[in-house]
């Protein structure tokens, strides 16, 4: 995190300001805000543990919603109780670099291929929004992604499509049954079970919306 001193703070801004506008963009820049959180604020998850389809049903309710995969044999499931706090997880599913990607503002789920022009990339959330949607950005080129619109709207990447990646929006016990339909054992088949905290980043995202006159 960089901290300007008072100072400074209007040249930096303006220095800041002239070097955006030079960016390449797809959509108005003074419709891209600031969320709260600062860059990776909200930490996306880049290496999931995954647990067995036993362990899952001890923290997960029959009424739990999870984003479930199905890829090249490989089936997976990323509850949204653990989405909420990360947005973005950066996972190879069926041997395809993945990004699974929710938005709480706007219940908007997305699964991305990250691989684009031939490079495979890492998503963060970039703590801005668009459109009261998350906005992403790639620790690659650092441009800006709009997850709803699934394209890049900001910098290298600007106007470049991602591929969608088809999924299932599912209760825990629905997407349960896809287990044995598609796989005769479930030692394959694997739950994000990685461990969250509510940080004050999350607190004030939420409370810039869910507040009022806050």
């Amino acid at each position: 995190m960089t901290i300007a001193l008072v100072t400074t703070h209007l040249v930096l801004n303006a220095v800041t300001t002239v070097r955006a506008e030079e960016e390449k963009h797809t959509v108005p820049l003074e419709q891209i805000v600031s969320g709260g959180p600062p860059p990776d604020g909200i930490a996306s998850i880049d290496s999931p543990k995954f647990v067995s389809l036993s362990d899952g049903d001890k923290f997960l309710g029959d009424s739990d919603k999870v984003v479930g995969i199905k890829l090249n044999g490989d089936i997976r499931a990323y509850p949204l109780q653990i989405l909420v706090w990360h947005e973005i997880v950066n996972d190879n599913v069926g041997h395809i670099p993945v990004a699974v990607t929710y938005c709480p503002l706007c219940f908007t789920n997305q699964v991305f291929n990250r691989t684009v022009n031939h490079t495979i990339l890492e998503f963060g959330t970039s703590g801005k929004l668009y459109n009261s949607n998350l906005v992403m950005y790639d620790r690659t080129s650092k441009s800006l992604w709009s997850q709803a619109l699934g394209e890049g709207i900001v910098g290298n990447y600007a106007g470049v499509k991602l591929e969608r990646i088809p999924f299932d929006v599912a209760f825990w016990k629905d997407w349960k049954p896809t287990i044995s339909k598609f796989q005769g054992s479930l030692k394959r088949y694997r739950i994000s079970s990685t461990l969250w905290c509510r940080s004050l980043w999350r607190l004030l995202y939420e409370s810039r919306y869910f507040i009022p006159n806050f």
